[in-house]
């Protein structure tokens, strides 16, 4: 991207950044007393004009949900509209993270036999490369993985076996990880400053399909052609150690910043916890990003912080709702939020 373009498009995010929900004030929501109140309080946010156009009763916490997701996309694309040349090309890549979330939320649903449509991130159909209402129509796994034939997901095709003699869908899901970041990664290291987090999420997300895959007690050598055939700070040769040693060994074999993740994860799994192991992992993410935002405001790494935080933000607001439908106390809500 061309030094004027690069500056232009770090100004615009710089006063993007503004509009994100502070982290006290996350808490301020996570404290509320009721859904309603929750609401009433994002009346002073980016969010405020389609809530304030739904009706009281419909304000539940599914049609929330749908609010913060449309709005999420609608940053990343305005982002990546506002790029030019490389950027724009890579930012296209990126935002694929929509489908590839959207065909994971459709698996999961058809390998459990749900009756009821997967919720789905709103994604107009010009930002997509999928038939997303053919794929919630598809009768199961086997016909969503069919459907994207001509499509970059194609792959899925040849792990269905796989998928069918380990009994979960981590196996697809691992697949389409490694569809999206070998994609993204052939155009991150084009772009000056913007391997770190982007480095780091791929780690992270090979963590964490060891870690799920191995909690399942999975033949190693099925986890290691489910992990993605790249790496930033985490070196294949230790990625492979994990996968074939006990889960108890990573944090020993991890000597990087991941070990002590590693850790985390084990006592975990071990204490039969419900939170789920992807946030503990992407809590790194995320305070990494916010990180990145005061250390590095003028490389275009800060670009790809921005909106890792507006991902942030949309998943702390979904849980706060979630929780607060639910009845849930303070406290677990809050032991779901990120960056707080």
């Amino acid at each position: 991207m061309r030094r004027g373009a690069s500056i232009y498009l770090l100004t615009r995010v710089h006063g993007l950044r503004t509009h994100l929900i502070a982290p006290r004030d996350i808490q301020l929501l996570a404290k509320a007393r009721k859904l309603r109140d929750v609401s009433d309080n994002l009346m002073k946010t980016d969010y405020a004009t389609e809530i304030g156009q739904l009706p009281t009763q419909e304000q539940d916490a599914r049609t929330l949900e749908g609010v913060f997701l449309r709005k999420l996309v609608e940053r990343f694309f305005f982002v990546r509209l506002a790029a030019q040349g490389k950027m724009q090309d890579l930012l296209s890549r990126y935002c694929a993270r929509f489908d590839v979330e959207n065909i994971k939320r459709i698996i999961r649903a058809k390998h459990g036999q749900s009756a009821e449509e997967p919720n789905l991130i709103p994604l107009p159909r010009e930002y997509s490369l999928v038939n997303f209402p053919a794929l919630v129509k598809a009768k199961d796994v086997d016909e969503v993985a069919s459907l994207l034939r001509d499509t970059p997901y194609y792959p899925l095709l040849d792990k269905l076996q796989p998928y069918r003699e380990s009994g979960t869908t981590l196996i697809l899901e691992a697949t389409l990880d490694k569809i999206y970041f070998s994609r993204v990664w052939e155009l991150v290291v084009k772009v000056v400053g913007m391997k770190d987090l982007v480095g780091e999420e791929m780690d992270l997300r090979n963590l964490l399909i060891a870690f799920s895959l191995k909690a399942r007690e999975a033949p190693s050598r099925l986890i290691e052609e489910a992990v993605i055939p790249l790496s930033h700070n985490l070196p294949k040769t230790t990625l492979r150690s994990v996968v074939q040693s006990r889960l108890e060994d990573a944090p020993s074999i991890l000597t990087t910043a991941y070990s002590r993740l590693a850790s985390e994860a084990v006592s975990l799994l071990k204490s039969g916890s419900s939170l789920p192991l992807e946030r503990l992992f992407f809590r790194q993410l995320y305070d990494d990003a916010s990180a990145a935002l005061r250390t590095h405001p003028l490389q275009a790494g800060y670009i790809v912080a921005y909106l890792l935080l507006c991902e942030c933000e949309a998943k702390n607001l979904v849980s706060i709702v979630t929780g607060k439908q639910l009845n849930l106390s303070e406290e677990e809500i809050s032991k779901g939020l990120f960056g707080i």
